[in-house]
C-alpha cells in the first residue's frame, strides 16, 4: 500500500457507491439510502453529492447499467474496472482511526471485506488492526501523560483507552472469523 496516497472524501463516497452496488444492481435512490445507512453518523454526504459521484463514476466506466428492473429505470453495478477500483480503494491506507473520514473508510473496508481474497482480506485487517493499536497506544499515553488529575478527566481518557482496546478486540476477533469465511465473489 502506498502511504502517500491516503484516502480523500471522494474516494470514501466512491468506495461506498461501488460497494453498496457491488452486491446486487441498484437505482440511484437504492445506492443513497444504502450509503446512508451503511455510513451511519459517522459520514453523511447529502444525496446530491452521492447522485453526482454516481453520475461520474457510470461516465467514467467504473459503473455500468445492468439489466432487471422497471422501464426507464437505471440500475447501477460496477464495471471490470469499478471492481478494480474497489480493491484499490480496500486498499489504499485510510490514515489514523481517529480521525472522522478515516474512521467512515475503517468501516466500509470492514463491511466490504467479502469483497476481498483471503490474502487481501488479511492485509486489510492488519493494516486497520495496526492503526488501532497506534490509536490505543496514543490514547494510553495521553491518560498516563496528562497533568490534569481532574476526575472527569481522567475517566474520560481512560474511557477512550477502554474504546479502543475494545475496538482492537474486536477487530481480532474478526480477523479470527475472516480466516473461516470464504470471500464473496462479484
Amino acid at each position: 500500500m502506498d502511504a502517500c496516497e491516503l484516502v480523500s472524501p471522494r474516494d470514501v463516497v466512491d468506495l461506498a457507491v461501488l460497494g453498496v452496488a457491488s452486491e446486487r444492481a441498484l437505482t440511484t435512490a437504492e445506492v443513497i439510502a444504502v450509503v446512508k445507512r451503511v455510513s451511519g453518523a459517522r459520514f453523511q454526504p447529502t444525496a446530491d453529492v452521492i447522485a453526482g459521484r454516481i453520475a461520474a463514476l457510470a461516465e467514467a466506466g467504473l459503473l455500468a447499467s445492468a439489466p432487471g428492473g422497471a422501464p426507464h429505470e437505471v440500475r447501477w453495478r460496477p464495471s471490470a474496472t469499478g471492481r478494480a477500483q474497489v480493491q484499490r480503494l480496500l486498499m489504499r491506507q485510510s490514515g489514523s482511526p481517529v480521525e472522522a473520514l478515516a474512521a467512515v473508510c475503517a468501516c466500509l473496508k470492514i463491511c466490504f471485506l467479502d469483497m476481498l481474497e483471503p490474502a487481501a482480506r488479511d492485509a486489510v485487517i492488519d493494516d486497520l488492526m495496526a492503526a488501532y493499536r497506534r490509536a490505543l497506544h496514543e490514547a494510553q499515553a495521553a491518560l498516563a501523560g496528562c497533568p490534569c488529575r481532574w476526575a472527569f478527566v481522567q475517566r474520560y481518557l481512560a474511557r477512550d483507552v477502554e474504546r479502543w482496546e475494545a475496538e482492537l478486540s474486536w477487530l481480532e476477533a474478526l480477523a479470527s472469523e475472516a480466516e473461516s469465511t470464504r470471500p464473496w465473489r462479484l
